[in-house]
């Protein structure tokens, strides 16, 4: 009886111990990268476009996740592409050993991220944050908004009002752009 539990007992911890050992596959991929995708919210990024040195290499999948294949080492450049998103551009020495992690920021995130500046009474930080959510969507009417706040806020009412009144002439004229500008008119 001892000699079959210790028998299954030696049969669980070899398998155990064969789940984790690496896998003849990563043997054979050592030309291979992987790589994930995420916005700042830690949700997979699907879609993006991959570029290296230039030219279109793949997409991200559902999972944001893509692969890499080298022929051969060597430093290379890598692009990330996607519609409402920051462009992210950096270069890379080719390691089959690395795992690559990209972080993807959408205009939104940004402007969230430009009310907690604000919040702090970061004006600088939070401009920063609203010239590269304008360079995504220049004419999203709320983050246009938003920076005529952050201007005012730095006393720069003239500034402020030239958004106001562009939005007001694009066709956005509700109630807090009008309150704002008689604000600013004081």
């Amino acid at each position: 009886m001892n000699k079959i539990i210790l028998v299954l007992s030696l049969a669980a911890l070899l398998a155990d111990c064969r789940s984790i050992s690496v896998p003849k596959r990563a043997i054979q991929d050592a030309g291979m990268i992987y790589a994930m995708v995420y916005d700042y919210e830690n949700t997979p990024v699907y879609g993006v476009t991959v570029f290296i040195d230039g030219k279109k290499y793949t997409e991200s999948d559902l999972q944001g996740r893509f692969v890499l294949e080298f022929r051969k080492g060597g430093k290379y450049t890598i692009r990330l592409e996607k519609s409402g998103y920051e462009l992210i551009e950096d270069t890379f020495t080719y390691d089959p050993m690395n795992v690559f992690y990209f972080k993807m920021v959408n205009a939104s995130q940004l402007l969230s991220q430009a009310e907690e500046a604000m919040e702090q009474y970061a004006y600088m930080e939070a401009e920063e944050l609203i010239n590269r959510m304008l360079n995504l969507e220049p004419n999203r009417p709320d983050i246009l908004y938003f920076q005529s706040i952050v201007l005012y806020r730095q006393g720069r009412k003239a500034e402020a009002r030239v958004i106001l009144e562009n939005l007001q002439s694009g066709g956005i004229d509700g109630k807090y752009i009008k309150e704002f500008l008689d604000k600013l008119s004081d």
